[in-house]
C-alpha cells in the first residue's frame, strides 16, 4: 500500500487519515496503522475499517453498523492504562486515493485508536525463556496486568453508568507490551460485531475461545477463560489446546502448577472450565494462586539438596529401630530438589511460598511422647546387647553363638550396629539392603505434532484477499484450502506467526481449476527471507514441504499473471499442515 495514495476520513475530512499498511483483520474489518497531520507532524493511530463494499449486504452492513456505533461509544467511556484509546468513530466514504471520496459509491465504518508502540504478546514472549527469575516475574507481572484491567472491565467501574465492558477476543495478538512493560488490551470485540452474522463461521482465535462462543455468548467468563489459556501460552510457550478439558490437562501438566498443593492446584484449574459459571470470578485472586507456583520468594540451592541425598531420618537417636510410619502431616526433614521441567522452567515444591504445603510442627504433648519412646528405646537397645555380649562370651560352640549368626535375625541386626562390642571381641558388620529402586519407564514415542495453517488467526490478510475454502486442483477436490483473490490488484499476501513453535510446513499450490486465468506465482517467506518460491500453471499443482523451524512470522505472497481476471480465485495453497 503506498504511503500517499489511500485515504479516509469522515464525511467532513475525508483524506483525515492516510494509510500506511494494515496490520491484521478480525472478521470483515481490516486493520489500518494509520498517520494523522498534526502541527506539521504526523502522530501514528491505529484505523479499523469495515467496507460496505465487502461480502456482507446492505441490510447487514447497517446493523453491524448500529452495533459498532454502540460499541465503540462504550469504548470511548474507558480510560486507564492498559486499555487502548479510542479517538473517534464514524461512517464516511470508503479507502480512497487523495482527493477522489467523491468518486467512489459505498461507505465505511471506522473506528480510530491510539497506537501503542511495542510487541504483541506472541512476539513479546518468543524473546523469553523464562529461565530465570527475572523472566518469570515479568511474565507474572504481566498476568497481574491483564487480570487488574479485566476485573476493572467487568466490574461496571470502566463505565459512568455501571455497565459490564467485556473484550470478546482476548489473545495474545490483541496485547500490546510496551518498552516500560506495560500490557495494552486492543482491539476490543468489534470483530465479532463483523463475523457473527455468518452462521457458519464465527470469528474467534482458536484456543483462547471458551466453548460458549461456538454458541454467539461472550461474557466476563468468556475473558476468563481466555486469560486462563494466555497464562498457559505464557508459562510454557506453546499453543493451548482447543477445548476445556484438554486445557485444563495442559495447565496442570505445568510443572509450577503441578508442584500446587491439591487443593490450590484445583482453584487454578477452574478457570479452564467448560461451564462459565464455575470460573473463578476475581482474575486479580486467581494470579495471585498461579504466583505461589512460579515466583519464588527465597532462593532454593540445587547443591543445597542433591537429587540423592537420602531424606533425614525423623528420630534423633541413631541407634533406635527404624520408625514406623510417620503421622499424617509429617515428612522427611529434607524437601526433594526443584527438577527442572519442560521449557527450562523449574519445578519449585509448594514449601518454598510462604509455607504454603509445608507440614506442621508437631503438637507439645506429641513431642514429649515421641522423645519418651526414643529414650526407652534406647535403654531396651542397650540391655539387649549387653545380653548379647554376655552369650557370646559364655561360648561360641552354643547353637547361636556364632556373630554372624546371630547377626541375621532382625533383632540384633539393630542391636549389634548400635553396641559397642568388648576389647578384642569381633563383630560382623551389618549391612542393610539398597533401596529398592524404581525401574525407569521407557517413553512411548510420541505422535508428531501437526496443526492446520488455516487454524491460525492471520495478523496480516492485506485487503482481506484470503478465504479458507474448498477448492480443486488438476480434478482433486481440496476441503481446506486458502484460497486467494485477485482483486485486480497484482500480489496479496497473509503473513501468519508461528511462534518458533514448528519445523516444516507442507502444503499443495497450484492454480484453481475453475479459475480464468492459466498461470501464476507462490512465494513463502520466514521472518522475511524467502524459502520457496515457484511459478504455477492451471492443470499442474506442486506438492512441497518447506523448513520454518526457529521462524517467528509466516508470510504467504501470490503474483498475478497478466491473463488473470479480476475477482475470480487463482492461486490455492491446499491442505497447509505445520508440523512440530
Amino acid at each position: 500500500m503506498s504511503a500517499s495514495a489511500h485515504h479516509i476520513g469522515p464525511d467532513s475530512a475525508p483524506d483525515r487519515y492516510r494509510l500506511l499498511r494494515s496490520i491484521g483483520r478480525g472478521g470483515e474489518a481490516v486493520l489500518y496503522l494509520a498517520e494523522l497531520e498534526l502541527a506539521g507532524g504526523a502522530e501514528p493511530v491505529v484505523v479499523k475499517v469495515l467496507d460496505s463494499r465487502t461480502t456482507i449486504t446492505p441490510e447487514i452492513f447497517e446493523r453491524v453498523s448500529r452495533k459498532w456505533n454502540e460499541q465503540a461509544e462504550l469504548l470511548r467511556f474507558v480510560s486507564r492504562p492498559g486499555v487502548v484509546g479510542v479517538r473517534e468513530h464514524f461512517q464516511g466514504p470508503p479507502i480512497h486515493a487523495p482527493g477522489e471520496s467523491g468518486a467512489l459509491s459505498g461507505r465505511a465504518l471506522v473506528l480510530v485508536m491510539n497506537h501503542v508502540d511495542g510487541l504483541d504478546l506472541r512476539d513479546w514472549r518468543a524473546e523469553r525463556t523464562l529461565a530465570t527469575p527475572a523472566e518469570r516475574r515479568e511474565v507474572m507481572r504481566t498476568l497481574e496486568q491483564l487480570a487488574d484491567v479485566l476485573d476493572w472491565l467487568h466490574s461496571g467501574r470502566a463505565t459512568p453508568s455501571g455497565r459490564t465492558v467485556v473484550h470478546g477476543d482476548l489473545s495474545p495478538g490483541n496485547v500490546m507490551v510496551d518498552e516500560n512493560g506495560q500490557a495494552t488490551l486492543v482491539d476490543f470485540g468489534l470483530s465479532k460485531l463483523t463475523a457473527d452474522h455468518r452462521t457458519a463461521e464465527v470469528w474467534f482465535t482458536p484456543g483462547y475461545a471458551a466453548p460458549e462462543i461456538f454458541e454467539g455468548k461472550r461474557t466476563p467468563a468468556t475473558d476468563r477463560y481466555a486469560l486462563g489459556a494466555i497464562a498457559y501460552f505464557l508459562l510454557s510457550g506453546q499453543s493451548p489446546p482447543a477445548s476445556p478439558e484438554q486445557l485444563a490437562a495442559a495447565l496442570a501438566a505445568v510443572p509450577q502448577i503441578a508442584a500446587l498443593p491439591e487443593e490450590q492446584r484445583g482453584r487454578v484449574l477452574a478457570i479452564a472450565a467448560a461451564d462459565p459459571d464455575k470460573r473463578p470470578l476475581s482474575l486479580s485472586a486467581w494470579v495471585k494462586e498461579v504466583r505461589h507456583g512460579v515466583v519464588s520468594t527465597t532462593t532454593t540451592s540445587r547443591s543445597a539438596t542433591p537429587r540423592d541425598a537420602p531424606p533425614a531420618p525423623p528420630v534423633p537417636p541413631p541407634a533406635a529401630a527404624p520408625p514406623a510410619a510417620p503421622p499424617a502431616g509429617f515428612g522427611p526433614a529434607v524437601s526433594p530438589p526443584a527438577a527442572p521441567g519442560p521449557h527450562g522452567l523449574p519445578t519449585v515444591g509448594a514449601a518454598a511460598y510462604g509455607g504454603q504445603g509445608s507440614p506442621p510442627p508437631p503438637r507439645p504433648g506429641l513431642r514429649k511422647g515421641l522423645v519418651a519412646g526414643a529414650v526407652a528405646g534406647v535403654v531396651l537397645v542397650t540391655v539387649l546387647a549387653v545380653l548379647g555380649i554376655q552369650k557370646l562370651a559364655a561360648g561360641d560352640d552354643e547353637p547361636g553363638g556364632d556373630a554372624g549368626k546371630a547377626g541375621a535375625g532382625p533383632t540384633t541386626s539393630v542391636t549389634a550396629s548400635s553396641a559397642v562390642p568388648p576389647s578384642g571381641a569381633t563383630t560382623a558388620p551389618t549391612t542393610e539392603p539398597p533401596p529398592a529402586q524404581t525401574p525407569t519407564p521407557t517413553p512411548t514415542p510420541e505422535a508428531p505434532v501437526t496443526m492446520p495453517l488455516t487454524s491460525l488467526k492471520p495478523i496480516d490478510d492485506e485487503y482481506g484477499a484470503f478465504r479458507i475454502k474448498a477448492a480443486k486442483l488438476d480434478t482433486e477436490e481440496y476441503a481446506d484450502a486458502l484460497v486467494a483473490a485477485a482483486y485486480c490488484y497484482a500480489t496479496r499476501s497473509i503473513e501468519f506467526d508461528i511462534n518458533r513453535e514448528w519445523s516444516t510446513l507442507g502444503f499443495t499450490a497450484g492454480i484453481d481449476d475453475g479459475a480464468a486465468a492459466q498461470s501464476g506465482r507462490i512465494t513463502v517467506l520466514l521472518d522475511g527471507k524467502p524459502v520457496f518460491a515457484q511459478d504455477l500453471t492451471l492443470g499442474k499443482p506442486v506438492t512441497r514441504t518447506v523448513d520454518v523451524s526457529g521462524g517467528l512470522r509466516l508470510l504467504v505472497r501470490v503474483e498475478k499473471s497478466s491473463d488473470q481476471d479480476c475477482n475470480k480465485p487463482v492461486v490455492v495453497i491446499a491442505e497447509p499442515t505445520l508440523r512440530q
